[in-house]
């Protein structure tokens, strides 16, 4: 993106922001949304399977989909530095499957969609009526013929130039003159379509009213395939001036915080993302303060969260980890994310391996590894042991400690999951090589107040109990 361009996008945005904090002055400093994880019995996306590996298989697949479309835009972006290219600003994920889905209206009069709340990617987008390749989802499709409110952004326009375009021509032919984008994933998920503005609306769950936020910029793609897991589309919750946190940050301090329940949990219960002060959550949410990390930057992937690791413990003990697993290097590998939308963690082979052989010498000292028979349906996990007949069984304990000596020590069920009666498994997996960078996925935050505090670059962590009625 050229410096002008940028300039133009951010004096934007903040037009945006004023008018939206003058509107929201008499609503408070937050906003509270309901999420949903997508195989929580409340989500009106969710896939039966025949066994819980099934779905934790799908989720590993996904996963892996989603960090090689990382890499593989980590790449593009530094050959185009590499040749003096000016290269725009664009999702970093491949959007597979976003695990925790939200409710967002957009068009005047409102029309609701399920979207996938996703910190690894900038667009907001969602399948638009006319449709020429979609997938199936829930419920209708967006209707810009039944929305007064719809403005495609003119194509040339230096906002356009924030999108990417298809190749050959930058304007779209359903909306003559209108901006045209284009994402292609590394999985061959892809949504193109016209780049436009729309009225949105937001439920805030803490108050069961309703937000109204003009001029949203948003992709409307009438060309979309790959597995989206039936959601509308995507919110991009990413650091890139497109993504739904740039666009309405400055109306709430530019920050936001999540706090996601086990998937498990009964429906009455749900998870939260906040735009604003954290403390719109119930005050019984957290008994712990919030321990804040900075926020790392990678050149070569302005869209993620970065997290600085010191080092990792199991059992308490501190491993023996090279520093080089947690640094950039000259190609923008290396270093460690934490993402709404992976499910799994995933590491670096010099993290993985001495994390794993510390889980092994734990826990297979204590329990019987599984059955060659169960292995073989359980072989995409590389640790899986049996607790039958141990009435209260114990774990070895995992911890991160972070930049500026924060903790982050999730309990046992947020890194070994249960995939049959008394049959448990490591949730976390090794990277083929050290061309990749470690991911916190959301499985090891469940219950964790997540704060991401852009206004000062920090990202604030505090065990939690993160269940909140729906009613």
């Amino acid at each position: 993106v050229t410096h002008s361009t940028y300039l133009f996008a951010m004096t934007h945005l903040f037009l945006v922001n004023w008018r939206i904090s003058m509107k929201m002055e008499a609503a408070g400093t937050a906003i509270r949304i309901k999420l949903v994880h997508r195989n929580s019995p409340e989500s009106p996306v969710r896939k039966q399977y025949a066994t819980p590996v099934q779905a934790l298989e799908e989720a590993m697949e996904t996963d892996a989909h989603r960090l090689a479309g990382f890499r593989k835009r980590m790449l593009l972006a530094t050959a185009a530095k590499a040749h003096n290219f000016h290269t725009s600003v664009f999702s970093g994920s491949t959007l597979g499957s976003g695990q925790y889905l939200l409710s967002f209206s957009i068009g005047t009069p409102p029309q609701s969609f399920f979207l996938v709340a996703d910190t690894g990617s900038d667009l907001i987008w969602v399948q638009c009526a006319p449709c020429k390749v979609c997938y199936t989802q829930t419920g209708p499709l967006y209707s810009p013929s039944n929305s007064s409110s719809f403005v495609p952004v003119p194509c040339f326009s230096k906002e356009c130039f924030l999108a990417p375009a298809p190749a050959g021509f930058p304007c779209d032919f359903t909306y003559p003159g209108a901006c045209a984008y284009e994402y292609q994933y590394a999985d061959s998920s892809s949504t193109t379509g016209v780049l436009a503005y729309e009225t949105a609306t937001l439920q805030d769950s803490s108050s069961n009213s309703s937000v109204e936020i003009g001029k949203v910029a948003f992709g409307c793609g009438n060309e979309n395939q790959g597995s989206f897991q039936g959601a509308a589309g995507v919110m991009g919750l990413g650091q890139g001036p497109l993504s739904f946190t740039s666009q309405i940050g400055y109306a709430y301090g530019n920050k936001f915080s999540y706090c996601l329940v086990n998937y498990l949990d009964p429906v009455s219960v749900s998870s939260s993302l906040i735009f604003g002060d954290e403390s719109a959550m119930s005050s019984s949410t957290t008994k712990h303060p919030l321990q804040y990390t900075p926020i790392l930057t990678n050149p070569r992937s302005g869209s993620l969260y970065y997290l600085g690791i010191q080092q990792v413990s199991v059992a308490g003990s501190s491993l023996n980890i090279p520093s080089s697993a947690w640094s950039f290097n000259l190609l923008g590998d290396g270093g460690t994310t934490i993402d709404s939308g992976s499910t799994f963690t995933y590491w670096v082979p010099a993290a993985y391996d001495p994390i794993l052989s510390a889980f092994k010498q734990a826990l297979l000292s204590q329990y019987p590894a599984v059955t060659t028979a169960t292995q073989q349906q359980l072989q995409t996990f590389d640790l899986c042991f049996n607790i039958s007949g141990v009435k209260n069984p114990e774990y070895p304990s995992f911890s991160i400690l972070f930049l500026n000596d924060v903790s982050f020590s999730p309990p046992p069920q947020n890194y070994l999951v249960e995939v049959a009666t008394d049959v448990k498994c490591l949730a976390m997996q090794g990277l083929q090589s050290d061309f990749g960078f470690n991911t916190i996925g959301n499985l090891l935050q469940q219950n964790f107040l997540v704060v991401y505090d852009r206004q000062s670059s920090m990202i604030g962590l505090a065990p939690s109990s993160c269940t909140t009625s729906s009613e």
